[in-house]
């Protein structure tokens, strides 16, 4: 729990706190801006400053053993409730690039260390650039871009015409053919010229 929210959190009941919660878990998150400047040195150097993050998110890096961070917080980075990996696009850059230097640092208020622990592994191997680059590339991250996306494709089909319906069994004359097929039927086999 961040050191600032502790106090006003400790005055809550669990009650308040699962409905605080489940308002905050109606809102949705701003659409940040990601920060475009092009790298100019070291490991990255021509990259943008986000693509740096982008790439951490989508990919990780292996040879580091540093998971994507979309495997548990999904690729538009709206969360996975299931195991409580939470939703981090839109987050204002500061904030998730404090808690991802604490994450680094080891620093928690947790009493149950267990999800703590999960983030510190991974943040362990970052460096302060990949962690700026992370943050930057999360503010900018946001699931409107999925429409604006969406409005660039081409349209979709136009659903098949619906066939013609069947008249009901008592309503067709009698020696009448009730369908196509059966009229095709009783036509015989189409041949070949």
């Amino acid at each position: 729990m961040s050191a600032v929210m502790k106090p006003f959190a400790d005055a809550l009941s669990a009650q308040d706190a699962r409905d605080i919660g489940a308002y905050y878990a109606t809102q949705e998150a701003g659409a940040g801006v990601a920060d475009d400047t092009l790298v100019a040195e070291g490991p990255y150097e021509g990259l943008k400053f986000y693509e740096v993050g982008q790439k951490l998110f989508r990919s990780g890096d292996a040879e580091r053993g540093i998971p994507a961070c979309m495997a548990c917080h999904g690729p538009d980075g709206t969360g996975n409730p299931g195991p409580a990996y939470p939703h981090v696009a839109g987050q204002p850059s500061q904030y998730s690039q404090r808690r991802l230097e604490e994450y680094r640092a080891g620093e928690t208020g947790y009493t149950d260390p267990r999800l703590f622990n999960i983030m510190a592994t991974v943040a362990s191997e970052l460096t302060d650039q990949e962690i700026g680059a992370l943050a930057s590339y999360m503010e900018g991250l946001h699931p409107r871009a999925n429409d604006y996306a969406a409005a660039d494709a081409p349209p979709a089909p136009a659903p098949a015409t619906p066939a013609a319906p069947v008249p009901p069994a008592d309503a067709v004359e009698e020696g009448q053919p009730a369908t196509d097929l059966e009229a095709d039927a009783e036509a015989g086999p189409v041949t070949g010229s």
